[in-house]
């Protein structure tokens, strides 16, 4: 028998578990796509209500652009950091994009990944002592 499926509470959706709606051909009032407004360097917001698949919609948008040399994606959630203090929390999002940004430069090969690791090191530095 198959497993039913549930309402998330909280956290990201898992699709083929949980019941949300597909965001699918989310367009603005100018019937653009978001492909098209991130391409244009639009900014955009999606409305909907909690556990809809909001979250589940970027990550896989995400993935959709992951071929693209031109992009990259960073995805944050704040639920993981609502409690920390101040200075915690920056420290964990810089560490959080940074991470990410690394991962997305070694898949594309990039030629001056250690320089710009170096940078992060640097900037490091300069941040947190």
């Amino acid at each position: 028998q198959k497993p039913r499926r549930t309402f998330e509470k909280s956290g990201l959706v898992i699709p083929d578990q949980s019941f949300h709606v597909y965001l699918e051909n989310v367009t603005n009032t100018d019937n653009e796509d978001i492909q098209t407004m991130v391409d244009k360097g639009r900014y955009f917001t999606i409305f909907a209500p909690r556990q809809s698949g909001k979250t589940t919609f970027f990550y896989d948008f995400c993935r959709s652009i992951e071929g693209d040399p031109y992009y990259i994606a960073i995805l944050l959630s704040f639920q993981t950091y609502q409690n920390l203090p101040g200075s915690e929390f920056y420290e964990n999002v810089h560490t959080n994009i940074q991470e990410q940004i690394t991962d997305r430069l070694k898949k594309l090969n990039c030629k001056e990944l250690c320089d710009i690791i170096c940078l992060f090191s640097l900037q490091c530095i300069f941040i947190f002592k």
